[in-house]
């Protein structure tokens, strides 16, 4: 679709596509918004047309998701907490993945690229699954200091991430959050390629996305300011966030 003027009130125009819900206002472009605290205010303003306030839980996730849940949380005044998912990646790189794992060991992962365009066993992809999942355990104890997760049954669970590229680490975590006993989980996240969204949808009861887009797709592409988080950036975070009320450990 052609370049167009975006709205001077966002999330305007308010797309149903099934279970995905995006601001056509603001998909289809690039560099809608400044940085991820940014991208977490104008995400907000179309959760908060959704969810229940009083019964919804934030799950950020490490590291990008962090800073766009704080924002969120502090629009809306509600709780967040974090979760650490990594992905699987390629042999030859740290950022693309084919997978990912969570907290409890819960994983998900393309078999096609495992099996016959890596050529992975079954032995080797355990092998590594399960150097990811001792990444996770640690980086989560680091982060978090408990790697124990508990969330009534009463509330709705909205993981948040800071855009959903091929949809790997947000399935690893909706897999483990169902485990936990979740019964109703949403996604929502300021930037989203049309495919991960659709393939995350089929997961959960909805998903949120403020800028939509068609491939080639990158999260960064959102964002003019975007930059790779450390965990002290995200332990300063969920500090801030504790002095204000609004960051909760649920375990």
């Amino acid at each position: 679709m052609g370049a167009k003027q975006l709205s001077s009130k966002p999330c305007s125009d308010i797309v149903y596509d099934e279970n995905i819900v995006y601001c056509n206002d603001m998909s289809w472009r690039e560099h809608v918004f400044n940085d991820r605290i940014h991208g977490g205010k104008i995400l907000s303003i179309l959760l908060n047309k959704f969810i229940d306030k009083e019964k919804t839980v934030l799950f950020g996730l490490v590291a990008g998701g962090v800073p766009v849940a704080y924002s969120v949380a502090k629009e809306l005044r509600i709780n967040f907490d974090v979760v650490v998912v990594k992905k699987i990646t390629y042999p030859w790189t740290t950022e693309a993945g084919f997978g990912a794992v969570a907290i409890d060991g819960s994983y998900v992962y393309d078999e096609y690229i495992a099996y016959y365009y890596l050529g992975y066993t079954d032995k080797v992809l355990e092998e590594i699954i399960s150097k990811v999942h001792e990444y996770v355990v640690e980086r989560t104890k680091r982060i978090r200091g408990s790697i124990e997760y508990r969330v009534h049954r009463d509330y709705e669970v909205v993981i948040v991430d800071d855009g959903i590229a091929t949809g790997y680490t947000m399935l690893a975590c909706i897999k483990f959050l169902k485990k936990i006993g979740v019964s109703r989980i949403y996604v929502a996240a300021p930037t989203s390629s049309s495919g991960g969204a659709k393939m995350v949808s089929k997961e959960v009861d909805k998903v949120f996305i403020v800028n939509l887009r068609r491939p080639p797709y990158a999260v960064a592409d959102a964002y003019n300011l975007w930059y790779d988080l450390t965990d002290e950036d995200v332990i300063e975070i969920i500090r801030r966030a504790s002095s204000e009320g609004l960051y909760k450990l649920y375990a």
